[in-house]
């Protein structure tokens, strides 16, 4: 499901305006509540290029379902300075530091769009180190971050970058402050700054005003005081209403939850979690072994998966109930008590897929446990992107880095819903002034304009290249002449030395092309032919020899051969599946349902399979379009029957059971 967004709002049509028509890189930010998550999901939902997300810690990357930014592009975790001898192209020094693989390499070449989220926490050493990987592995030294488009998200009055005293000495050679935007790689490309200014948390004007000024430190006497009438130190929250206390000290928010943890009579329950594959401890949204009491206050980490949707990352609720099955029932905030089932979390590493041209996600671990924590208490940096309509604000362990005031304060919907442990000063509110100046780009109409126009004569001069070296022709000369019209390029020197040659060299080009296509046809016939061998041999190993594991070897070198040969991804899925290992059986369907989206036999047996993995609701989506190709299918309808069953849909289930009843008089066979 696309995340809906706005469209009355305006930032949120220019931001995705520049994205998605230009290769201008942008930076999105915006106040807390005012959608820039919504607006990321939407865009990786919509955009058509090569992209990949990015996030600087472990959990947010998770969260984004992307990659960390070491690990994308196997970054150190010390400071890395333009003039790092690590760096540098003599004797092939960088190849020797980073020694990525081919593959990765590809994947560094094919990327178009690099989405980094939680920007205002990455160094700026960082940021120029990505320039310098990028321009050297995409073989383009002269063009920003290789040519590739940037869109940095977050919001600088906020968390910044965590900088120890080691190594701020070092940056301070550098830069002047450790802030992402002071890269050098800014003196050369030009960073369009889009803040999104509406905000959805709060209604509330007044509390809205007084947000705004904390957020850029121009908060006074009378914004204070009306904060602090919200002060009442001996506040303790009756057992009715669901508070929870923000602080910055971790210790103090583990005390807080160990304490009245402890305090429950109620007997401790273990949920114990599994990680399978490669899923590091630092990047677990909660506890892998995760100990819970009824009545304890806990809160869901995850948006329901089900929809219309029962809770969200951050809905506050109290475990009621715990039966002799283990079942965890938790009452939420609005009176309505819900089951709370497992679910999966996925480890992603990006991979380049050649034959495909496009860059996948591949699943490399998964941790599953219930989507709760125990949440009397939070720290500030943990509670970044949440809201509450109950809050406890305790500064007493102090107010230690820039934004964190603002970062607990705008976490909650209402003045009415906040108290505060201590009284604030104005000592607690600061904002680093290079922040301010930087903030007066921001939604700058002059500058997306103009870097519209730019960006779109730049887009249409390099889709002319394209379209050019594809053979494309008829379309490249439309497209120059539309390039031609948006900026007249075709005087200058390395236009017409360009068009020469690319001119001396089409019926060379075309010669070449049409010799290559018949070859790789031959050879793609070939490769089939030799592929179906290997399924054949397949299929007599477990028919008539019962043995699976020579089976898939000789399903996985019919894919080797011929990867997109449907039928072999079906029958070494439907092989998993009868050995009950439904994550492969998972991967083998998702790869046939690819390859071929209206194919009965992929659709239905991804849907067994998803009932097997307890995926109801992705089972049902399967089955439903496979009964559509062949409705007299009985055997589809009994398992739509069961996957509706296990989600207490009892009307639908009678339903698909009594149309595999009247099938069953005319067919029944299950391919």
């Amino acid at each position: 499901m696309i995340p809906t967004i706005d469209t009355t709002n305006t930032e949120f049509r220019n931001a995705l305006d520049l994205i998605v028509r230009t290769r201008q890189s942008v930076f999105l930010t915006g106040k807390a509540g005012t959608g820039k998550s919504t607006f990321l999901k939407h865009l990786c939902e919509v955009v058509k290029k090569k992209y990949v997300v990015l996030a600087p810690t472990g959990i947010a990357a998770i969260n984004a379902n992307g990659s960390t930014i070491h690990s994308f592009f196997k970054l150190p975790f010390r400071p890395m300075l333009p003039d790092d001898p690590d760096l540098s192209l003599v004797n092939g020094r960088i190849f020797e530091f980073f020694k990525y693989k081919k593959d990765h390499k590809k994947l560094i070449q094919e990327v178009e769009l690099i989405i980094i989220d939680e920007i205002s926490m990455v160094r700026a050493d960082m940021v120029d180190c990505i320039d310098r990987i990028l321009r050297v592995y995409s073989n383009n030294m002269r063009t920003p971050f290789g040519g590739k488009q940037l869109v940095f998200v977050g919001d600088v009055f906020q968390l910044e970058p965590v900088v120890t005293s080691d190594s701020k000495d070092i940056l301070n050679r550098f830069y002047p402050n450790p802030f992402f935007f002071s890269a050098k790689v800014f003196s050369e490309a030009r960073l369009v700054p889009i803040e999104f200014t509406k905000i959805y948390r709060q209604s509330d004007q007044v509390f809205i005003s007084i947000l705004d000024k904390i957020r850029n430190g121009s908060v006074g006497a009378g914004e204070l005081q009306a904060l602090n009438t919200r002060y009442n130190p001996s506040f303790e929250p009756p057992e009715s209403e669901m508070y929870i206390t923000l602080a910055t000290r971790r210790d103090n928010v583990d005390y807080i939850n160990e304490r009245r943890m402890a305090e429950l009579p109620t007997p401790e329950f273990l949920s114990p979690g599994s990680i399978e594959g490669d899923f590091p401890e630092s990047s677990l949204p909660t506890a892998k072994d995760l100990m819970l009491k009824e009545h304890a206050q806990v809160m869901f980490i995850r948006n329901d998966l089900q929809w219309p949707r029962r809770w969200v990352n951050g809905t506050l609720g109290t475990v009621s109930h715990i039966d002799e099955y283990d079942n965890v029932y938790v009452l939420l905030e609005d009176g309505r008590e819900v089951l709370v089932d497992l679910e999966t979390w996925r480890n992603y590493r990006y991979k380049y897929n050649e034959a495909e041209k496009k860059i996948e996600e591949e699943i490399i671990g998964t941790f599953t446990q219930l989507p709760l924590k125990a949440a009397w208490a939070i720290t500030v940096h943990k509670s970044q992107g949440l809201t509450f309509s109950r809050v406890i604000v305790d500064f007493n362990g102090g107010v230690f880095a820039g934004g964190q005031a603002y970062v607990a304060l705008s976490r909650c919907t209402s003045l009415e819903g906040m108290t505060l442990k201590k009284v604030i000063n104005r000592s607690d509110v600061f904002v680093r002034p290079e922040i301010l100046e930087f903030s007066r780009q921001f939604n700058n109409q002059q500058l997306i304009e103009k870097a519209l126009k730019e960006s779109d004569a730049d887009y249409l001069y390099s889709q002319t290249v394209k379209l050019f070296d594809k053979g494309n022709f008829e379309e490249c000369v439309d497209t120059f002449f539309k390039a031609i019209r948006a900026r007249y390029d075709i005087e200058k020197p390395l236009s017409k030395r360009f068009l020469r040659k690319k001119l001396n060299i089409i019926n060379e080009l075309q010669q070449q092309n049409k010799l290559l296509i018949d070859k790789m046809l031959e050879q793609r016939k070939a490769l089939h032919k030799y592929a179906e061998e290997y399924y054949l041999l397949g299929n007599e190993c477990i028919v008539s020899y019962k043995d699976t594991r020579a089976g898939l070897a000789n399903f996985k070198k019919a894919l080797e051969l011929d990867p997109v040969y449907v039928d072999a991804w079906v029958r070494m899925g439907v092989t998993y599946f009868d050995m009950k290992d439904f994550y492969q059986a998972d991967i083998c369907f998702n790869k046939a349902v690819e390859l071929s989206p209206m194919l009965f036999k992929a659709l239905y047996n991804r849907g067994k399979n998803r009932i097997a993995m307890e995926e109801y609701e992705l089972a049902i989506t399967d089955l439903s379009r496979a009964s559509t190709i062949k409705p007299e299918h009985a055997f589809c309808h009994e398992y739509l029957a069961q996957a509706y069953s296990n989600i207490g849909s009892d009307e639908m289930a009678q339903k698909h059971l009594m149309i595999a009843r009247e099938i069953r008089g005319i067919k029944d066979e299950e391919e």
